[in-house]
């Protein structure tokens, strides 16, 4: 009986296997057939990696991935090939973003950029505003840091340099005690 129920849900789960992995093997055939096509023509990069995302956007990263190892792409190609992909499926910005920095760790900062260039800061959903403008950027109000102790970088607002307005004039800062645990003697 165990035999007999362990036989059957094998054979379930091998029936049910290929439909799972539908998705994947098109996404597998389309890798396949980037990296073919790089290696056959790797001035056309970007074109290929165009076409490919375009027709097939669900499988953005692996198309990302495979034109990246196969073009043996620098940091500026990787840079664009990341540019293209994002052109031809704005939806998949994040997805592709870390696919291409998982191949290519080295050109973090590249792609950082091209990323920054698309990424709306507070996004689309349902505001009313969308992203920040670049009129709308808050300006930077430099204050003095209250824990900074007098005659250091930042002296209070209106005291004179070395003195604290805490502190009556002529007299040495005031520090908050320092607790002193006591001394545990055995005799």
């Amino acid at each position: 009986m165990k035999k007999t129920l362990k036989f059957a849900l094998t054979a379930v789960l091998l029936a049910a296997a290929p439909l799972a992995s539908a998705k994947d093997a098109d996404c597998v055939k389309v890798s396949d057939a980037v990296k073919a096509a790089v290696i056959a023509d790797s001035n056309n990069v970007l074109e290929i990696v165009a076409a490919q995302v375009a027709a097939n956007e669900s499988c953005a990263c692996e198309i990302v991935k495979a034109a990246i190892v196969a073009s043996d792409a620098d940091k500026k190609t990787v840079a664009l090939i990341v540019d293209t992909a994002i052109l031809e499926a704005p939806d998949q910005l994040r997805i592709i973003a870390q696919c291409a920095i998982a191949i290519a760790p080295d050109a973090i900062s590249k792609i950082q950029a091209v990323v920054e260039k698309y990424d709306k800061a507070g996004g689309e959903g349902h505001s009313e505003k969308g992203g920040l403008g670049k009129d709308a950027i808050p300006s930077v109000v430099d204050t003095p840091n209250p824990l900074d102790t007098p005659g250091e970088s930042g002296d209070p607002v209106g005291a004179p340099r070395g003195e604290s307005p805490l502190t009556p004039p002529g007299l040495p800062p005031v520090f908050a005690p320092v607790p002193i645990p006591p001394c545990i003697t055995t005799l």
